[in-house]
């Protein structure tokens, strides 16, 4: 299992991020590479996505559980994915404060732990670490993208 982590501030109150990154329908917009998804209930979503490292190539099935609590500040998505004998686990925390200087801005800090297994954990190195690296910090990213949207309008 690879670790990684990051931070990001946002042009948005605590509260605004929070319900954002609980919501199954915006996190479900935000997977890098999404073919499609569906939100299952407020907590619950499963979601395609094309996954590709070096010759492999493969659309993933991905369930996908947000949990929170508002009270601590943390959120937590899980994910779990398989396709054409690849598996891959995501466990992601995220913690949201204010940012000191303003009420108007959130700091997320998050942390995911990844775990690839099958044809594409054979490619190993650093063409696979690399691509999840990548690509998670895609998905944050995005968040921040979609955050700042959804302000906008």
């Amino acid at each position: 299992m690879k670790s990684y982590q990051g931070s990001l501030v946002l042009e948005a109150p605590p509260q605004v991020t929070w319900q954002f990154v609980t919501d199954p329908e915006k996190i479900g917009a935000c997977m890098p590479d999404v073919v499609g998804y569906s939100v299952l209930d407020s907590e619950h979503l499963m979601a395609k996505v094309r996954v590709g490292v070096g010759p492999i190539r493969a659309v993933f099935e991905m369930a996908i559980a947000l949990v929170g609590n508002v009270a601590e500040g943390r959120a937590r998505m899980e994910v779990q994915g398989t396709g054409m004998g690849n598996g891959i686990q995501m466990i992601s925390e995220m913690s949201i404060e204010p940012k000191s200087e303003s009420a108007d801005q959130t700091l997320l800090q998050w942390s995911a732990d990844v775990a690839v297994s099958g044809p594409l954990a054979t490619l190993g190195g650093r063409v696979l670490e690399n691509q999840v690296k990548k690509t998670t910090e895609k998905v944050f990213e995005n968040i921040r993208q979609g955050i700042a949207s959804s302000l906008a309008r």
